[in-house]
């Protein structure tokens, strides 16, 4: 059984107008982040969907309510759609990163699945918890609306690719995007 899951980017925030590690960090949603949720919502109307799942970030759950007023739905929160946790990061821009965790920085851009953030989790961690939601909605009939964040999405894309971690810097994911992906239940990997 194929099923498809739309994977929705939250609409913009301040902190990413500004270029501030999120993460699992609650900034609000910006005025163009409002707009950008009103017209995903429009340009999405036609879609049917069965559920509508999101990350309880509100800047995710506020782009869910607006597609799930769409569909009829209720959106319904899942922490495992959270983004990644950036800990003692989260906030700070990358050249205050830059300025406290020089090698640390160089080494998230170089070789992403080698880092533990300080006080947060390694792209493994969030792989765990998105293998664990994909393998659950590849159960589910129907297709399925997910609202979550950039680390998710690009972690959920490499799945299905079956491409590794050392991949995450190539996929790129943009605010309010949406991502289409297939899922089988049988072709998903496990966390181990």
């Amino acid at each position: 059984m194929e099923s498809t899951l739309f994977l929705v980017r939250h609409a913009e925030t301040e902190w990413n107008r500004a270029g501030r590690y999120q993460g699992q960090s609650d900034p609000p949603m910006s005025a163009r982040g409002e707009m950008q949720a009103q017209h995903l919502a429009s340009s999405m109307a036609s879609i049917h969907v069965s559920a509508v799942l999101t990350s309880p970030l509100q800047r995710a759950r506020k782009t869910a309510v607006a597609l799930a007023e769409r569909t009829g739905l209720a959106a319904v929160s899942d922490d495992r759609l959270m983004e990644l946790a950036y800990g003692q990061w989260e906030g700070l821009t990358q050249a205050e990163v830059k300025s406290r965790w020089p090698e640390l920085l160089r080494l998230w851009k170089r070789a992403p699945d080698q880092i533990r953030f300080p006080g947060g989790e390694t792209l493994h961690d969030l792989r765990c918890r998105v293998q664990s939601f994909l393998s659950e909605v590849a159960r589910q009939p129907g297709p399925v609306l997910a609202v979550t964040h950039e680390a998710v999405i690009r972690i959920a894309i490499l799945e299905v690719r079956g491409e590794p971690l050392s991949e995450y810097r190539r996929v790129h994911v943009a605010n309010a995007s949406v991502t289409p992906i297939p899922l089988r239940a049988n072709c998903l990997p496990h966390c181990h």
